[in-house]
């Protein structure tokens, strides 16, 4: 392996640009630099003491995972940086252009509308009174316009000379536009003209995004009239998105790049401005830059489109200053169970297998210290040296230390599930941004289209409505192709009987009156600023599944006031809101089910309403906790769960609407819910969450007396036992138990062991104190002697965990004259131990009975 050393430890060539920025790198590098000197002062130390250990061996196994660790380490803080910035620089760029999608739908919508062909023909020039009376009626149609799609700032229409006839923005007194524009625009073969330059008619702007179309004299003319232009508010929209992007604490600058690599938007103008030419990085996975004398971290996306749009050469592209990239988040950070933390390091998601070896081994080097110091201290129990009580503090000291090395990586584990969590957190508030931003649509286009002149003339007349029929439907189908996010849409008049259809599948609902409850509710709908949803529910209308239809109501042209009928339009929600939560979950080109990550969108009755998960359909309920459904509008939560046998992390967001939409001023309520589960691990049912860890002696009382007793304590599953440490001989791994081969496997003699060149039976004694664990939860075996008719005599038991060796006071001892376990009769005392933060009662078994009765099992 190519290393180089940094501050004493070996590592990668390919990482020791960016090793030094790495916060946890350094922090436990000086963790464990501690530690080594600790080991050389407690080997000093221990010479002077009777413990007997290699301490120097410790060290050494400690010590050479140091460098392992680290490299590891910096791989997986890289890649996690890495995806997060891939992520980011593609949702970016993809929510912007499903944006600008809908807006080459409108353009080619509003340059068929009848009002402005009208205009166009009629209008003279601005001297002429009628002409000047009809401008004012066609700028009142852009305000109405605007009202619903707010996300246009100016409306330009001009004749084919390109004069400007009429605009949105009076204050504008440009008359007239480029006449090579004009002519790209009258000569395109295109369905519509994007452009972002530097426009005449709109000089207040560098650069402006605008859509732009010719006038027909017709649809089906190839006579041009005029020209129309919808120019964008960019950078209103982009800052909506980088809002939801952007995370400050790392000073990330998020931006869009043109084709050439000149920014054309940025989350921080102060930090990366306008203009600024920024290399475009596709083809690496990240590449580290320099701009204005700093270094940064950086990738650019290119979009995957939209319904086959990519718009113009764009690119979202994110850069991260080293020395913040990869900083430690640890606010609201929590202590999370360990048999979750265990499970999650051993999915490669989010722990590498090199990774999760560290963590083993050091997890081995840890019971092996344990399990020296637990020996030591019975060794010391036995001695009358006056080194006894320096050695037995001295033991303790070393378990500290071991600690302090094993806690490091504990509090790595610690920091990673947190930011799983803040993950899933960030992936539900975005999913629910991008469902806004898709409705508003919804909501505007209904209510557009209702203000359609022909339709309001046609059901004028209810007489001769079905004469027009055909071309009401003529005028749907060219509205579904343009707007392709529609399943069908409708026409129905004052009594609710459907007059034309946009999709043939449905032609058999023509003439049938139609009784859903929001038909009676948009008939009854204040102005033309109103609109009306259905309930998500199944309908004919969309092949009896569920989906939402938006409905706005159609008025006469003489009279604002009366309403004639009305427009649906049924959302084609099965594969949008799919395509919604599929755009949210970072992709692995490597596992088709994403890492088990997935996502759902629900109502706050539980019901859902798309899953990018089979087993969870629509319509059907999310059984999971009922705080999830209880959080307010705009807030959002996440917790680790059980679900399924896993342990997943889950982030929710209520929705809060996007512009009017869902807003305090808007009379439609509708709480969507949106869930990201990312999966931790599997659960491990033989594991017991209240099972204890291994922990070292601590504030040892040290006070001997002639009636002092000590008791060696150790945990079978959640029971805490204890035998005289005199009666111990040694405890040594699980490992090295040959089993019987032909034994039954319920039978308590679990095979021998070899001890000093003696074969000694081990017996399993879980049975007999009603301890219900699995072999798993079995890590060690003590081996305990008593004289048995003068000869000696000794046995194993299979234990969970070593603790203490305590000393108590005989006095504290309460003898049991006969104490039932199970079958058996093995506890003969009890005592509490006083050496922990909360006392504890030990059950002190009696050995002798121990092997009386079990001795019949073999």
């Amino acid at each position: 392996m190519d290393v180089i050393n940094y501050k004493g430890i070996n590592v990668k060539r390919n990482l020791y640009p960016i090793i030094k920025y790495i916060e946890d790198i350094d922090k436990y590098r000086e963790e464990l630099g501690q530690l080594s000197s600790s080991w050389d002062i407690l080997a000093l130390l221990g010479k002077l003491g009777d413990i007997n250990i290699d301490i120097g061996k410790t060290k050494e196994n400690f010590l050479n995972l140091t460098s392992t660790l680290l490299n590891h380490l910096s791989e997986e803080q890289i890649k996690k940086v890495r995806n997060e910035m891939s992520f980011k620089a593609q949702v970016s760029i993809d929510v912007l252009i499903r944006n600008l999608f809908e807006r080459t739908a409108d353009i080619g919508f509003l340059s068929t509308d009848d009002d402005i062909r009208l205009y166009i023909n009629e209008y003279i020039s601005k001297y002429d009174d009628n002409s000047l009376k009809l401008r004012g009626l066609i700028q009142n149609r852009f305000k109405e316009y605007v009202s619903k799609y707010s996300v246009y700032f100016d409306i330009v229409l001009c004749n084919t000379k390109g004069n400007i006839i009429a605009r949105l923005d009076e204050n504008n007194k440009v008359e007239k536009m480029d006449n090579k524009f004009i002519q790209k625009v009258l000569n395109t073969s295109d369905e519509y003209i994007e452009t972002y330059d530097y426009h005449e008619f709109i000089p207040q702007y560098k650069k402006s995004l605008v859509y732009s179309y010719k006038v027909k004299k017709t649809n089906n003319s190839n006579d041009n009239i005029g020209v129309l232009c919808l120019c964008f508010r960019f950078t209103d929209e982009m800052k909506g998105i980088f809002d939801n992007l952007v995370d400050a604490s790392n000073k990330e600058c998020i931006t869009i790049l043109d084709e050439e690599g000149f920014v054309i938007a940025s989350s921080d103008k102060d930090h990366i401005p306008l203009e600024t030419k920024l290399p475009i990085i596709i083809n690496e996975k990240y590449k580290i830059i320099s701009y204005a004398g700093r270094d940064y971290i950086a990738k650019t996306c290119q979009t995957t489109g939209y319904q086959g749009f990519n718009g113009l050469k764009w690119y979202g592209h994110i850069m991260i200053p080293l020395e913040y990239a990869f900083l430690s988040d640890f606010s609201n950070t929590s202590s999370v169970n360990e048999n979750i933390i265990d499970s999650m390091i051993n999915n490669e998601q989010h722990i590498s297998k090199q990774l999760s070896e560290v963590f083993d081994k050091s997890k081995t080097i840890q019971e092996n210290l344990q399990r020296v110091i637990w020996n030591g201290n019975i060794a010391q129990s036995k001695l009358n040296s006056s080194n006894r009580e320096f050695s037995k503090s001295l033991l303790n000291e070393i378990g500290i230390s071991g600690n302090k090395a094993n806690s490091s990586l504990s509090n790595l584990n610690q920091t990673i599930m947190n930011s799983i969590l803040k993950n899933s957190e960030f992936l539900s508030s975005l999913a629910i941004d991008i469902m806004d931003r898709n409705l508003y649509e919804r909501a505007n286009d209904c209510r557009w289209w209702a203000l359609t002149s022909y339709f309001k003339e046609a059901l004028e007349d209810e007489s001769t409505i079905f004469s027009k029929q055909n071309e009401i439907t003529l005028i749907l189908k060219y509205i579904n192709e343009l707007y392709t996010v529609y399943e069908n849409l409708l026409i129905f008049d004052l009594n609710g009987k459907v007059i034309a259809v946009s999709n043939n599948k449905y032609e058999h609902f023509v003439g049938k009156i139609l009784t859903q409850e929001w038909i009676s509710k948009t008939l009854t709908l204040r102005d033309t600023s109103k609109y009306c949803v259905s309930k998500f529910e199944k309908t004919p209308l969309y092949n009896n599944e569920p989906t939402y239809i938006y409905t706005a109501a159609i008025r006469s042209p003489k009279n604002n006031n009366i309403i004639n009928g009305g427009i649906a339009i049924v959302f084609d929600s099965s594969p949008q809101f799919r395509e919604m939560l599929d755009d949210t979950i970072p992709k692995n080109n490597d596992d088709k089910d994403n890492n088990g990550t997935f996502a759902i969108f629900t109502n706050k009755e539980k019901m859902i309403i798309s899953s990018t998960n089979n087993n969870f359909p629509n319509n059907t309920m999310l059984d999971i906790d009922n705080d999830f459904f209880k959080i307010k509008n705009a807030d959002n939560i996440s917790k680790i769960i059980e679900f399924n046998n896993y342990y997943y992390a889950v982030g929710v967001k209520c929705s809060n609407g996007y512009r009017e939409y869902k807003s305090a001023i808007d009379d439609y309520k509708n709480d969507i819910l949106s869930f990201v589960f990312i999966k931790i691990g599997k659960i491990n049912d033989n594991i017991n969450d209240n099972l204890p860890k291994n922990r070292l002696l601590n504030n040892v009382k040290d006070t001997y007396t002639s009636k002092s007793l000590e008791l060696a304590t150790f945990y079978i599953g959640n029971k805490f036992l204890a035998v005289e440490a005199k009666n111990v001989v040694e405890s040594i791994p699980i490992e090295e138990l040959e089993e019987s081969i032909e034994m039954d496997k319920k039978n308590h003699f679990k095979g021998m062991v070899v001890y000093k060149e003696k074969l000694i039976s081990v017996l399993d004694i879980r049975e007999f104190i009603n301890e219900n664990i699995t072999d798993e939860s079995l890590s060690n075996i003590i081996l305990l002697e008593y004289d048995k008719e003068n000869i000696e005599h000794c046995i194993g038991i299979l234990v969970s965990s070593l603790e203490h060796v305590s000393l108590v006071e005989e006095s504290s001892i309460q003898y049991i004259q006969s104490h039932f376990l199970g079958t058996g009769t093995l506890v003969e005392s009890l005592v509490e131990i006083n050496e922990y933060e909360e006392s504890q009662v030990a059950m002190i078994l009696n050995i002798k009975k121990i092997d009386d009765n079990l001795s019949k099992s073999f």
